[in-house]
């Protein structure tokens, strides 16, 4: 009779496990990245400025002109109130939205907006 391998050693032979534990850490690599870089987004001051309902306005800069994927990705989080070249001017936005905004890659930096913006 053979001798009995444990089910770890057998599962670490196994092709199939192999590929699906190369995937989960991509995923998990990939999604820890995502947050070291957002790390750097959100600038001093945002959110200090809050409205009754405790949202606050952004400028969010992004690396290039924003298209209409860009648009409605950030409408998400807030209102549109207009763009200036690669800044996007956003209304009403919860703090958790300014996390999941610092954490999409395209985003460059988030910041107070200027006055008069």
């Amino acid at each position: 009779m053979p001798p009995r391998t444990s089910l770890p050693r057998r599962a670490a032979k196994s092709p199939a496990l192999r590929k699906i534990a190369v995937v989960l850490a991509l995923v998990l690599a990939y999604q820890l990245w995502l947050v070291v870089q957002a790390q750097g987004k959100v600038g001093p001051g945002v959110g200090a400025q809050r409205d009754a309902r405790g949202r606050f306005a952004v400028d969010v800069e992004l690396g290039f002109a924003p298209e209409r994927f860009h648009i409605l990705r950030l409408q998400k989080h807030g209102r549109i109130a207009g763009t200036d070249g690669h800044v996007v001017h956003l209304r009403g936005v919860a703090p958790a939205g300014v996390d999941a905004l610092a954490r999409e890659y395209w985003i460059r930096h988030i910041e107070v907006p200027k006055r008069g913006s």
